[in-house]
């Protein structure tokens, strides 16, 4: 935003946030970010309540010039593990360790902190539940391959209801693949090296047709 205004629009705040429309929305909804309606039933939100939204979750601070991304260290891919089990976050952290894996690493327990992070952290994978509170990992799924600019992120579901239909309805959605809970730290491993790879060409053939 080149000028700071007093009232904002769900626009704006998407460009800021470099989120879709409709995960804004999902932050009213579900009353994450204060907003109010006018006559003509848009939404909008006022200054200091999205200021006190960023400055709450950690997102970059509203400025007179765009926001930068965050320096990243090239060498290290970034994972981003979103489970509302503090167990298997846990799990899933601790085998990458064991493996000594060069990756950077950070969880989130549901989907709209998983919506946070993907804004803070960048990932360039996903290792996602579907079953969740708020916003289940369907629907983060979806959200992450609407957005232009998330739509490269590789996405590895795992879940504990993996019947056919829950599997082909989040293959629909944009997984990259899939695993059933329990599972293989080692085989964890060597998935997310495979989606990390087809990740990689994706963004590149992404760049290459914008």
């Amino acid at each position: 935003m080149s000028k700071i205004k007093k009232v904002l629009t769900t626009g704006d705040i998407a460009t800021h946030c470099q989120v879709c429309y409709e995960t804004v929305a999902n932050w009213i909804k579900s009353d994450k970010l204060k907003s109010y309606q006018t006559p003509g039933r848009h939404r909008r939100i006022r200054l200091e309540d999205f200021m006190d939204f960023l400055a709450e979750h950690g997102m970059p601070p509203l400025t007179a010039e765009e926001p930068r991304a965050p320096a990243v260290d090239p060498n290290k891919r970034r994972i981003l593990v979103v489970d509302d089990e503090p167990g298997i976050r846990r799990l899933i952290t601790r085998s990458f360790e064991r493996k000594n894996a060069a990756h950077a690493l950070c969880t989130a327990a549901d989907g709209f902190e998983a919506g946070l992070q993907v804004v803070k952290f960048r990932p360039d994978l996903i290792i996602l539940d579907l079953m969740m509170p708020n916003i289940d990992g369907f629907r983060v799924c979806q959200l992450v391959r609407a957005n232009p600019e998330t739509r490269h992120i590789g996405i590895l579901v795992i879940t504990g209801y993996a019947a056919e239909e829950n599997v082909k309805r989040a293959m629909e959605c944009g997984a990259d693949s899939w695993m059933a809970k329990p599972f293989d730290p080692g085989e964890l491993i060597e998935q997310v090296e495979s989606i990390l790879v087809a990740s990689e060409k994706r963004a590149k053939n992404i760049s290459l047709t914008a």
